[in-house]
């Protein structure tokens, strides 16, 4: 499958005819979106209940970025996807591409995915969950090497795109999400904070960029048609209401959070105008922002416990067939290929400071609540924004609570994603000495 770039590129027309000013706070910027809506039928991505491919789109899918450059000439591309995550295979090959192409180093470009279940699969991502037969797998192929192309292209769009900029940040709150792993926690932790950055280009606003902790799963697997969920709705309705203006969505620390209610596509229109409406209402009422921008990206190794057997996780996890046996399959897949398991997981961390006003967190992974809620205790003077699967999902990442809980959360999730093993009890305590030194440095 091939996809023309060119006929799906669209970009706001934000340049000035007239000579470039650059306002008293010296910000550039520049928005562009591109639709990777899958042409063809593909597999979905995030249920492991699903039992057929896509049929159908019921709302297009896209690739959006946003590029701001401060007074000094450095310069951030926000990319955010209605998809359920990129890799880190593909992470690392688009930023490769993009700081060939366009200059913009790795630390200075951020891939956040809204984890949408109503997307295509990518990659390998989460290859154990799903019953793809190999043609499947290569369409799979297909469509990543396109989208890759997409992504790098519509990055430069951006940045051909800057013009003079204001930049707002602030945050307002949504109420829909609740805390799913009540079996452990009944009062568990939710994140309602809604953080936002609202881009006026050339005096109008052109974009806003916003965040929710909450999981896109509001359509179930029975749901086989392209859809961004929540996410897509909000984004939706936010550009109806706004002409001219680009919305882009990330997910917050949201791993252990649901939609409340969900199952239905009323459900998803019932969120989605919920989020649309407060960012709509808090637009106006944000405070201006300075530079200058400082970027920071850094890999902590995560140790697994052990490399679990079949019979362990039927044990420990309640997992059953055929999960099992297609993830044992691949443990000795990688034996053979490899020589042994891997004892441990890359994550990225990543820091954005704008000036002394915001300061962006971005965590691979599929990260709990209690990391957002660290974040803004530890840091409660640095106006912390969390983003969580951002980079690379490669499963999720529990605290220590979570992981003394267990659960799906708590490990079992992992062997979907192809992991040997649940990680290990120092891994909230390495993430946030990693992210100290981070914040540290970006200071």
């Amino acid at each position: 499958m091939t996809l023309d770039r060119r006929a799906f590129l669209t970009v706001a027309a934000l340049a000035a005819v007239r000579p470039l000013r650059l306002d008293a706070a010296g910000w550039r910027a520049g928005v562009a979106t591109v639709d990777i809506t899958p042409r063809t039928s593909l597999w979905m991505a995030g249920f492991a209940a699903r039992t057929a491919p896509s049929s159908g789109t019921r709302q297009p899918l896209h690739a959006k970025a946003l590029a701001v450059e401060d007074a000094g000439g450095q310069r951030l591309v926000v990319v955010t996807l209605d998809l359920l995550g990129v890799t880190g295979g593909m992470s690392d090959r688009i930023g490769a591409a993009v700081a060939r192409q366009h200059r913009l180093p790795r630390e200075r470009l951020l891939l956040a995915s809204s984890h949408t279940h109503s997307g295509p699969v990518v990659d390998t991502q989460l290859m154990v969950a799903y019953d793809v037969t190999p043609q499947q797998v290569r369409d799979v192929e297909a469509y990543t090497t396109a989208l890759e192309a997409q992504i790098v292209d519509v990055v430069g769009a951006a940045l051909r795109a800057l013009a003079p900029a204001t930049l707002h940040a602030g945050h307002t709150t949504a109420t829909f999400a609740a805390n799913r792993r009540v079996q452990y926690s009944p009062d568990g932790p939710v994140d309602h904070r809604v953080p936002m950055l609202r881009v006026d280009i050339e005096g109008a606003p052109k974009a806003i960029l916003f965040s929710y902790a909450c999981h896109n799963t509001t359509l179930q697997a029975s749901n086989v048609e392209w859809h961004g969920d929540y996410a897509g709705v909000a984004q939706a309705a936010i550009e109806a209401a706004h002409p001219g203006l680009t919305a882009l969505f990330m997910t917050g620390c949201g791993a252990d959070a649901n939609p409340k209610p969900r199952g239905t596509f009323e459900h998803v229109e019932q969120h989605g105008q919920a989020l649309a409406t407060a960012v709509r209402g808090a637009m106006a009422s944000l405070t201006p922002i300075a530079g200058p921008t400082r970027a920071a990206l850094d890999l902590v190794d995560l140790p697994f416990e052990a490399a679990l057997t079949p019979d362990q996780w039927k044990q420990r996890y309640g997992l059953t067939e055929p999960y099992v046996g297609r993830h044992a399959k691949l443990m000795d897949e990688i034996r053979a290929r490899d020589g042994a398991l891997p004892t441990s997981q890359k994550m990225p961390l990543q820091v954005w400071r704008f000036g002394r006003d915001l300061t962006l967190v971005a965590l691979g992974g599929e990260v709990v609540v209690d990391y957002a809620l660290r974040l803004r205790r530890d840091h409660p003077d640095d106006n912390v924004w969390p983003v969580g699967y951002a980079n690379d999902v490669f499963g999720y990442v529990p605290s220590k609570r979570v992981l003394d809980e267990g659960g799906y959360e708590g490990g079992g999730s992992l062997l979907y994603y192809g992991r040997p093993g649940p990680f290990d009890g120092t891994v909230e305590d390495r993430i946030f000495a990693s992210l100290s030194r981070l914040m540290r440095t970006t200071r």
